[in-house]
């Protein structure tokens, strides 16, 4: 896999990024977690506008503290920190926006365009090829978010941690240049921050064209095993979920779901 990993260039990677908010670029050849090492950083220092990757993390975290691994070179991580200030009450929102900028990003680089389940894993062939995870942190310049993104780029079908996985070499046999994936997530990711959280109605309509799960039945699974089922019917200002269940109305924000899954039509 180590070809593939040589191809994150940090150097060629700024220059991509040239003009957008993106202003600093750490590659690092592995890491625990890119999302832990910016939380870190950002303790004690400047960080907003930073962006850290890395093809091989031997530590990642999904959502409910759940492991998120792969085999060195065969996964792009990336982890990108935003001034939020005191803006807290759309923060779902930011989970979405990189599935969103992740869709376009494959789609450009891959030529094939994935779908999200809400709310943050990125599908092909309804398969698992990304996983994002925001985190929220104060800090002393005050509030900033790092959100991160692992995408399984080289994984091979006895790679996949689990059968409802898959990554691009799988889902679409393009060999994909990591420098080139990452510039295209970060900026359509810059570009949708600039329409956040000024302009939900735009995002909404964006996130809606591109959901496998708006519009779909499905069975929300909440901690102690309680479940709802109905119909999703669109995500709301804070990112939550919207679910017809039979007439009655019921919200949930990620943290309040162990598992959506759809039901079969």
């Amino acid at each position: 896999m180590s070809n593939h990993a040589a191809d994150l260039d940090a150097d060629r990677l700024l220059e991509l990024l040239s003009g957008t908010r993106w202003r600093a670029v750490e590659v690092v050849a592995s890491t625990g977690s890119t999302n832990a090492d910016l939380v870190t950083q950002a303790a004690s220092g400047d960080v907003d506008g930073t962006v850290r990757l890395t093809t091989d993390q031997t530590a990642g975290r999904g959502r409910h503290s759940r492991v998120w691994s792969a085999p060195a070179g065969s996964q792009l991580a990336m982890s990108a920190a935003v001034a939020v200030g005191s803006e807290t009450e759309h923060l779902g929102w930011l989970s979405l926006l990189a599935g969103l900028a992740a869709v376009d990003a494959i789609d450009e680089v891959a030529g094939r365009r994935p779908t999200l389940k809400w709310p943050n894993d990125v599908l092909i062939d309804d398969r698992k090829v990304a996983g994002i995870l925001a985190e929220y942190t104060n800090t002393p310049r005050g509030g900033l978010a790092v959100i991160g993104i692992g995408i399984n780029t080289y994984m091979s079908a006895e790679d996949l941690p689990v059968p409802t996985a898959t990554s691009l070499q799988i889902g679409t046999g393009i060999e994909v240049a990591h420098t080139e994936l990452a510039a295209a997530f970060l900026r359509g990711l810059g570009d949708l921050l600039t329409h956040w959280p000024d302009d939900l109605d735009r995002l909404s309509a964006a996130y809606r064209d591109r959901s496998d799960t708006v519009g779909r039945r499905v069975r929300l699974v909440m901690p102690g095993d309680q479940t709802v089922t109905g119909t999703a019917v669109g995500v709301d200002a804070m990112g939550r979920i919207v679910v017809d269940a039979e007439g009655r109305e019921v919200v949930a924000a990620a943290g309040d779901v162990t598992h959506l899954r759809p039901l079969d039509d």
